[in-house]
C-alpha cells in the first residue's frame, strides 16, 4: 500500500462515485458504471491489468480487499456496525442491559445497521466498560459517525489502538498493585526473566507497545498462577486465560496485528482497509477481556471527618465515578457519608458496586486534578521515565498529552507538617511528591531491592 495520489503508467483507475448499487469508475479520463460488487472491481482490474485503484487520495492494493472489508469501503457497512453487535453479544451474560437491548432485536434482521436501534447498543456498551474505557468507546463511537475524512481515518484507527493500550494497562497495573500487597506480607518468587520484564516496565524510557504490554500481561499471569506464591487474581475472569497468552496464541496474533497497525500509523500508511483492521483487532482483543463490564472506578477527591458528642464517627468520601453512567452523567460525582474509612488521594478500581473493597491503582494511575485541588478529573496512565533523570511520565487519557512529575522534597526531616498543611501550593506539591515516592517504594518492594 502507498499514499502517492497519482498513478503513473498506462491505466490509471480512480474509483470516483459509489451509491448502492454501483460504483463510478474514471478509468484514464473515461467514465465506466459496474455493479458494487468486488467481483465486478476485480474484473475491472484484471482486464486493465492493474491491481491497485485510487480512492480518496488513497491507494489500494486488490489483494488487499475481501468481501468483509469490501463493504466498508464502499459504504455498504458504516463504522462501528461490526463493533456494537459483537460487543453487546459478548457482555450479554454480564450486562443485564445488553441482555435486555438483545431480546427486544432478535427478530430485527441486521439491527446494527439501523441508527435508531445501533445508538442505544453503543450507550450500553458505553456505560457499560468499566470508567475510562467506556468514555473511550464513547469517542470511538462518535469518531465513526463523522463524515468521511483523512482526518476521521486517523483518529478512527488512533483510538481503537489507544482503547486496546489503556485497557492492557488498566489490568497490568491491577495485577501489579494486588502483587505489590502480597509482596510486602510474604516474599513472592519471580524468574530471572519475569524480573527481567517487571524492571523494564518499571524503568522503562518509552512508552510500552502493545507487543511488550502482552509480554508483562503474561509475566503477570504465571507469577500470579504459580503455587509457590500462594496468590489471587483480582480479576477472577484471569483464573482460565493461561494458555490463551502464550506466545503464538490467537490472543498474541491479535496483538501483534495491532502492533502491525501501530507502526503503519506511525508511517500515515493507512486507509480504509485499515480502519476496517482496527475495528476488527479491536472487536477480537475484548473477544478476551470483554469482562471489564464488571468492573467500576472512582476517584477519591476529599474525605471529611464528623464526630459529635455521643455519636459514633463518620466519614464523608467525596469521590467521581468515572466513566458515563446509564443516565449518560460522565464522571458524575458522589458523597458517602460512612463510619469506613478509604484510600486518599486515591484511583479505585472495583467490582459490582463497593467501591470500598476495591484495588488501589495509585500511584500507577493518578487523578491529577484530584492532587492539585482542580475541579473535575484528569486521569493519567503511568507511561515512562524520563531519559535525562528518574522523573515519571504520566499520559493524559483524553488527549494523550504527557504529564511531567518530578520530586520536589518538599517534606523533610524537620519540617513542620502542621505548618506545610495551611498551604494549598504546599499540599499540591506534597501529593505529586507522593506519586513518586510511592512510585519508587513499589518498584523497591516488588524487585526485593
Amino acid at each position: 500500500m502507498t499514499n502517492e495520489p497519482n498513478l503513473k503508467g498506462s491505466q490509471n483507475i480512480v474509483l470516483q462515485n459509489i451509491s448502492e448499487g454501483s460504483i463510478t469508475l474514471n478509468i484514464n479520463g473515461g467514465i465506466t458504471e459496474i455493479q458494487n460488487q468486488l467481483t465486478e472491481l476485480k474484473s475491472i482490474l484484471t482486464k486493465h491489468n492493474r491491481s491497485t485503484i485510487q480512492y480518496a487520495d488513497k491507494i489500494y492494493n486488490i489483494e488487499h480487499i475481501t468481501e468483509a472489508n469490501f463493504g466498508f469501503i464502499t459504504g455498504k457497512k458504516a463504522f462501528n456496525e461490526s463493533l456494537t453487535k459483537q460487543l453487546i453479544q459478548a457482555i450479554i451474560p454480564y450486562c443485564l442491559a445488553a441482555e435486555r437491548f438483545s431480546e427486544k432485536v432478535s427478530n430485527i434482521p441486521s439491527w446494527e445497521t439501523q441508527i435508531r436501534f445501533s445508538d442505544k447498543a453503543k450507550e450500553i456498551i458505553a456505560y457499560s466498560f468499566v470508567g475510562v474505557i467506556g468514555i473511550q468507546l464513547s469517542k470511538l463511537m462518535a469518531i465513526g459517525k463523522e463524515d468521511f475524512s483523512e482526518s476521521k481515518q486517523r483518529k478512527y484507527i488512533e483510538k481503537c489502538i489507544q482503547i486496546v493500550k489503556r485497557s492492557t494497562d488498566l489490568i497490568c497495573f491491577a495485577l501489579i498493585s494486588k502483587l505489590w500487597d502480597a509482596q510486602k506480607q510474604k516474599l513472592v518468587t519471580f524468574s530471572d526473566i519475569q524480573r527481567k520484564i517487571l524492571i523494564q516496565r518499571f524503568d522503562a524510557a518509552f512508552e510500552h507497545s502493545i507487543e511488550e504490554q502482552f509480554q508483562l500481561l503474561s509475566v503477570l499471569q504465571q507469577i500470579f498462577s504459580n503455587p509457590k506464591n500462594e496468590l489471587i487474581l483480582p480479576f477472577q475472569e484471569l483464573e482460565n486465560i493461561g494458555p490463551k497468552l502464550n506466545e503464538g496464541s490467537d490472543l498474541h496474533k491479535t496483538c501483534q496485528d495491532l502492533q502491525i497497525l501501530s507502526e503503519k500509523l506511525d508511517r500515515s500508511q493507512y486507509n480504509l482497509v485499515e480502519c476496517f483492521e482496527a475495528e476488527t483487532l479491536l472487536t477480537e482483543f475484548f473477544t478476551y477481556f470483554h469482562f471489564l463490564v464488571n468492573y467500576r472506578m472512582a476517584s477519591i477527591k476529599y474525605i471529611g471527618y464528623r464526630q459529635s458528642r455521643n455519636a459514633d464517627a463518620h466519614y464523608l468520601h467525596r469521590y467521581t465515578a468515572l466513566g458515563i453512567d446509564n443516565k449518560a452523567n460522565i464522571d458524575a460525582e458522589k458523597i458517602n457519608y460512612t463510619t469506613q474509612t478509604i484510600f486518599t488521594d486515591a484511583v479505585l478500581l472495583y467490582r459490582g458496586v463497593n467501591y470500598q473493597e476495591n484495588i488501589n491503582m495509585f500511584p500507577f494511575v493518578i487523578d491529577y486534578n484530584a492532587l492539585t485541588f482542580e475541579q473535575g478529573t484528569k486521569i493519567c496512565f503511568y507511561r515512562s521515565k524520563s531519559i535525562n533523570d528518574n522523573n515519571l511520565e504520566y499520559m493524559f487519557m483524553e488527549d494523550n498529552s504527557t504529564i511531567h512529575l518530578e520530586k520536589k522534597g518538599i517534606q523533610k526531616p524537620d519540617t513542620d507538617f502542621n505548618e506545610l498543611m495551611m498551604s494549598n501550593d504546599n499540599l499540591k506539591i506534597l501529593n505529586l511528591d507522593n506519586v513518586v515516592e510511592l512510585y519508587n517504594e513499589a518498584r523497591q518492594c516488588l524487585l526485593n531491592e
